[in-house]
């Protein structure tokens, strides 16, 4: 049996979700779904097998609804993006997002997921790391366990387990997820002070009457003033 629940959802608890993609060959890597309860920090389900990216989606778009809506994110590296890219057309309502300004256009740019990269993927197992030695997290399932103890970091810096680590790593993102439970979109904080962008949000505002730096404002034409 691929899902294994150990908790059924609480209507007054809020629920976090980690998703590892893996392109779903019968000789390949596993994919996996780890739902975290956000109230008590357990694992509460976890489902686990050889799927196809966008079959996957519909495991996580059903079990996601289940959990109250969790917040989902997926790792978006490969397969990933075909899973990301089909829970959108599905409409699941709580995908993690990331904004960031594009230095060369100057524009917001939207990423769904999470990117693990050679910067990313050790600060997140950190996290995951320091959750569990202080007990905010707790794990229920066997094989997450044994996944952790055999995930290693080599002389070069790189982390992966043997002879799998899809349990480890859906668990880093549903771990990374208690941290935006509540603002499902990490939007990079940018300084534009008196650039363009910033003087056209003032531009923009709807309620200009009282807005000091508002250009013009009071400048009056075809009138006379009689009060001076």
């Amino acid at each position: 049996m691929n899902l294994e629940v150990w908790s059924s959802p609480d209507p007054m608890h809020g629920y976090v979700m980690g998703v590892d993609t893996a392109e779903g060959l019968g000789h390949g890597d596993y994919s996996c779904i780890q739902v975290l309860d956000l109230n008590t920090g357990e694992q509460v389900a976890i489902w686990h097998g050889r799927i196809a990216p966008d079959e996957l989606a519909a495991e996580v778009f059903n079990l996601g609804l289940w959990y109250r809506d969790a917040l989902c994110c997926v790792e978006s590296n490969n397969h990933g993006l075909t899973t990301i890219t089909v829970l959108r057309q599905l409409g699941y309502p709580r995908l993690f997002r990331k904004r960031t300004l594009n230095s060369v256009s100057n524009r917001m740019t939207q990423e769904y997921g999470w990117k693990t990269t050679r910067t990313s993927k050790p600060l997140m197992i950190d996290d995951l790391a320091t959750a569990l030695k202080n007990e905010e997290i707790g794990l229920r399932d066997r094989n997450t366990l044994a996944e952790l103890r055999t995930f290693t970091r080599n002389e070069k810096g790189s982390m992966s387990g043997s002879p799998f680590d899809d349990r480890v790593m859906s668990l880093a993102l549903a771990n990374q997820m208690r941290k935006f439970a509540y603002a499902p979109e990490y939007a990079e904080k940018v300084d534009d002070y008196w650039t363009v962008d910033w003087w056209k949000r003032l531009a923009l505002r709807e309620d200009v009457s009282e807005d000091p730096l508002r250009i013009g404002q009071h400048t009056l034409r075809g009138t006379h003033r009689t009060d001076y």
